[in-house]
């Protein structure tokens, strides 16, 4: 009976057409976003101090965390781990700089610190639908290495802004962290891609307009103008 369909993923939105006999031309595809005036760049001094590889999953074990733990020991000593989680952290192995740092709310200051000090974000993710993290992972000028469950794919862009490796192959994982690891300048390239893609397709405040253009088109009241005016006094 609704006039209209919001999915955030293509994933979602050919599911309700094949699985749900939705017609198509009712289906919106707008993932939520996220603030990108927050989530932006951090001032890293290029090629100074480690490595910085930054994971944010609060399963550890379902977003892939064992195998990025295992995937570290094939790294250079240099390269450090970051782990924010809401899961017991157990198995680091001795010879990984690993710190895990739990408790930390979406949007804290100190999580935002850590995606501006990261050279590079990985989510091995055993299972998934949209990860948030890794939009805003992007928005921070992060190269990106995924798996390619759920809906990830329309993030990560293989080969473009990060890599995609299968699922629990710690070996195929390490491969794709040591080749980011020891090329700044593809790291700075893939970044760069992946900041071309959440000012595309997940800035939350052009996502959050083209819902109100919706809902105000349903009402028969399509209003852009004064839609744009009331988000500008509400923010």
């Amino acid at each position: 009976a609704a006039s209209q369909l919001v999915t955030w993923s293509r994933l979602a939105s050919d599911s309700l057409v094949a699985d749900y006999q939705v017609a198509a031309g009712k289906i919106q595809v707008i993932p939520p976003g996220v603030d990108l005036g927050l989530f932006r760049p951090g001032e890293r001094t290029r090629g100074a101090g480690p490595v910085r590889v930054l994971f944010v999953g609060g399963d550890f074990v379902r977003k892939g965390g064992p195998e990025l733990l295992t995937a570290m020991c094939e790294l250079p000593p240099s390269v450090e781990l970051d782990v924010v989680t809401g899961s017991d952290v157990v198995g680091i192995p001795s010879d990984v700089t690993c710190r895990v740092h739990r408790g930390l709310k979406p949007r804290a200051a100190e999580l935002i610190d850590l995606y501006r000090r990261a050279d590079i974000f990985a989510l091995p993710s055993r299972g998934d639908c949209l990860p948030q993290v890794l939009a805003e992972a992007a928005a921070a000028g992060l190269p990106l290495v995924a798996t390619p469950t759920g809906a990830v794919p329309e993030i990560v862009r293989d080969g473009v802004n990060g890599f995609l490796v299968p699922v629990g192959s710690a070996a195929e994982l390490a491969s794709a962290l040591r080749r980011l690891v020891d090329n700044p300048t593809l790291r700075r390239r893939m970044g760069s891609e992946s900041m071309a893609v959440a000012a595309r397709d997940h800035d939350a405040a052009a996502n959050n307009l083209r819902i109100f253009a919706l809902m105000a088109a349903a009402a028969g009241h399509a209003e852009p103008a004064r839609i744009t005016g009331v988000l500008s006094e509400v923010s």
